[in-house]
């Protein structure tokens, strides 16, 4: 079925997280994040968010920061730094809607500033007979405020075996956020070099470590790998 496009605006930047619904897919956001400068005509973005179910999807929406601590993301309100139009909305079915947002916070910070979007469904009585069960979903972005001149510096700052994995410490000093995209990881003890990507990094590769940020990862362990120190540097895709 060919989608109809609306005239409302609404704010949106959603990033892969969706939960624990029978209608996951129905909401849809394209792109799936979003990066807005400090000032200017950048500091303003519109998406498209598309309903692809066959019901009328009422959201409503809001900021959080969104900080890296250890194995936990922490996150605090933060809705009086953006404009959000409208806060909430019903999205007709099968439609394409557009998604504005905007920051409203300091124009003059000096390295990147991450947030959370979060699209929340709200039960609204649509239907003149209620059907039973209420499945509600909620879906997570990622938004950043990036200043010119970022950059991103990660390092390993710990390597260890840990029963059979080995648990690797990545450290970003840098000023923006790094996706461990296409890492690859050179372990080295004495004159023995190893170097380990894709499969070999499930549970790193494609991780995310935000400015200031230090993240700890645990994968496979390699078989040369034992209790002696190991030297760790790390590649990644800029």
């Amino acid at each position: 079925m060919k989608l109809k496009k609306s005239t409302l605006l609404l704010p949106l930047v959603f990033a892969a997280s969706m939960f624990a619904s029978p209608f996951a897919n129905a909401l849809q956001m394209e792109p799936l994040s979003l990066v807005l400068k400090p000032a200017g005509a950048g500091a303003n973005q519109i998406f498209s968010v598309i309903n692809e179910s066959a019901k009328p999807i009422a959201v409503q929406f809001s900021m959080t920061t969104r900080q890296q601590q250890g194995d936990k993301e922490i996150r605090l309100p933060a809705d009086d730094k953006f404009m959000i139009y409208p806060p909430q909305t019903i999205i007709p079915p099968k439609t394409a809607q557009k998604v504005r947002v905007q920051w409203l916070g300091d124009s003059n910070v000096q390295q990147e500033q991450a947030f959370r979007l979060i699209a929340e469904q709200v039960h609204v009585s649509l239907d003149k007979e209620p059907t039973g069960v209420t499945m509600l979903m909620k879906l997570v972005g990622a938004l950043y405020v990036q200043p010119s001149k970022t950059q991103s510096n990660v390092r390993v700052s710990a390597v260890r075996p840990q029963g059979n994995k080995l648990s690797v410490t990545v450290t970003n000093t840098g000023t923006r956020h790094q996706i461990l995209d296409k890492a690859i990881l050179n372990l080295q003890h004495g004159n023995q070099v190893i170097s380990l990507k894709g499969n070999q990094l499930l549970g790193m590769e494609g991780k995310n470590v935000l400015a200031k940020s230090t993240q700890q990862f645990l994968i496979n362990k390699p078989a040369q790998v034992q209790n002696a120190a190991w030297v760790a540097s790390l590649n990644v895709q800029k």
